[in-house]
């Protein structure tokens, strides 16, 4: 059974951006797939300090609960990830997940380990809400970011949905569109 993890990027419970990875993540389970959900709001993770601990072994040397996290990354075979924009950019919280996978990079690239012991590729999909209309390339940033990521986790960028114009607090149910679109999205990440 393949394995789905939906990383939570919202600091709010229940918003747009929950609402539809919860239906990208009934996609994914219709489809045959394990869900396993990491809340980044419930958990404890400091920012990276950039002590460089992980350019000996590739393991940070922060204790918290990144810790739990990081063998998730590992194990899944497709990461789905949602965010609201801030800025430009993804979260606070998910930016401090996504910077202490440091330590996957320095496994990679300084110790030239592989992510997986088995060498295989996951899958990676983004899903961002805005409150303001899809202009100056309002999710360029978090785009860049997300790429960034799921490159440095060996998992393949296979498409995002970009959802603009949703201020209000389940905005998106209104919006039976992308509901559908999110739970199609799940439902394909392993027929691509």
């Amino acid at each position: 059974m393949k394995k789905v993890i939906g990383i939570f990027g919202s600091p709010r419970p229940d918003g747009n951006s929950d609402i539809l990875l919860n239906q990208a993540l009934q996609g994914a389970m219709a489809g045959g797939a394990s869900v396993e959900r990491i809340m980044i709001r419930n958990l404890q993770i400091a920012p990276c300090n950039s002590c460089n601990a992980c350019f000996e072994k590739g393991v940070c040397a922060i204790g918290d609960d990144m810790q739990k996290v990081y063998p998730q990354l590992v194990a899944a075979d497709s990461i789905l990830v949602a965010s609201p924009v801030y800025f430009m950019g993804v979260t606070a919280q998910l930016k401090a997940l996504i910077d202490r996978c440091q330590s996957f990079w320095a496994q990679k690239y300084i110790l030239k380990l592989p992510i997986r012991e088995d060498k295989r590729i996951a899958r990676g999909f983004f899903i961002a809400t805005a409150a303001r209309s899809n202009g100056d390339n309002l999710f360029a940033g978090a785009v860049k970011t997300m790429k960034s990521f799921f490159h440095v986790l060996d998992a393949r960028y296979t498409g995002d949905m970009l959802c603009s114009e949703l201020e209000e607090k389940g905005a998106v149910h209104e919006r039976d569109g992308l509901l559908q679109q999110a739970f199609n999205a799940g439902r394909q990440m392993f027929k691509v």
